[in-house]
């Protein structure tokens, strides 16, 4: 498997890309989250909205990586085709 997409299947930079920004949403909803849990000014709490802060700017970084990636490479075919009620 290659690092682009070909007509057939997605390369492995989309699929780290993808799976990548999951685990960055997931830290970033992990981090807020996690922040009420201790008092307001405690070192932790601010170390908590600091994480928030710059994973939220990780994933944005990576969706213009993404955006990039996409335009570069095809889009796979959906196979076996969507039936035309599914088709947009």
């Amino acid at each position: 498997m290659g690092w682009k997409n070909t007509e057939q299947r997605y390369g492995i930079l989309s699929i780290g890309l993808h799976w990548l920004m999951l685990v960055l949403i997931i830290g970033v909803y992990a981090c807020i989250e996690l922040k009420g849990n201790f008092p307001k000014g405690s070192d932790f709490r601010e170390l908590l909205k600091q994480w928030h802060f710059m994973l939220g700017l990780a994933i944005f970084a990576l969706v213009w990586l993404r955006l990039l990636a996409r335009l570069i490479a095809p889009t796979p075919t959906v196979m076996p085709a969507l039936p035309r009620s599914e088709e947009h």
